[in-house]
């Protein structure tokens, strides 16, 4: 049998209030395996976002996981000092938010956004960590990307930017993602199957992805 690569592990996520305690996710439990992907569907508000967020490490305050485990790799990483989480965030597990405009500083071109993150955590030269990038840009269908690395996230129509978010969680070829949108339409519904059909595509075998769509 295939050991699990994420597990979770009855996770209870709290939020302290002035009239008490809420609990926001209450008990959820799953496994992904090697090359698996799990979709979580359900109501707005029930606690989607909060897993993925609580998975990734990136839960904010003054949410808190107040029960349960999150394991990656067989290693608990829901205890993990914040630095420390940091470094697994950057190489084991990343995430593609559902906003590409709001999840892209404005201020700094893509390339910028996508070598910095490939110089933090390999080591590597600016000249090599922009090869990379590039590659990156070309692997998910950007035209030019030669030109349009240099270019800012306000230069790309909605579908090029959320192709960038992509390949910035790939930088490291993560072994987990964690993708997180909201479908609405059947416009929605078609960027979805692109946006899996790229993931499944670009990604190594045995990569599992958590996405949380409604």
């Amino acid at each position: 049998m295939t050991t699990p690569l994420l597990q979770v592990k009855n996770l209870r996520i709290e939020f302290p209030t002035r009239r008490g305690t809420l609990t926001a996710v209450d008990d959820i439990s799953f496994d992904i395996a090697p090359g698996e992907v799990l979709g979580v569907v359900g109501e707005s508000g029930a606690g989607k976002s909060l897993t993925g967020a609580a998975v990734i490490g990136l839960l904010e305050p003054p949410g808190r996981i107040a029960g349960g485990e999150i394991l990656l790799n067989g290693r608990r990483i829901d205890n993990l000092p914040f630095e420390e989480m940091r470094k697994v965030r950057g190489r084991e597990i990343g995430a593609i938010f559902q906003d590409p405009l709001t999840s892209l500083n404005p201020l700094y071109t893509v390339g910028r956004q996508i070598t910095e993150t490939i110089e933090t955590h390999l080591n590597v030269s600016k000249s090599e960590a922009r090869h990379r990038a590039i590659k990156l840009l070309m692997e998910v269908g950007i035209p030019a990307a030669e030109k349009r690395i240099d270019h800012y996230p306000h230069q790309f129509s909605g579908g090029m930017r959320q192709r960038i978010l992509i390949a910035a969680a790939l930088a490291m070829r993560r072994r987990t993602h964690h993708r997180t949108r909201r479908f609405h339409s059947s416009a929605d519904h078609h960027a979805a199957e692109k946006t899996l059909s790229r993931t499944r595509h670009l990604d190594h075998a045995g990569h599992p992805r958590y996405g949380r769509d409604r």
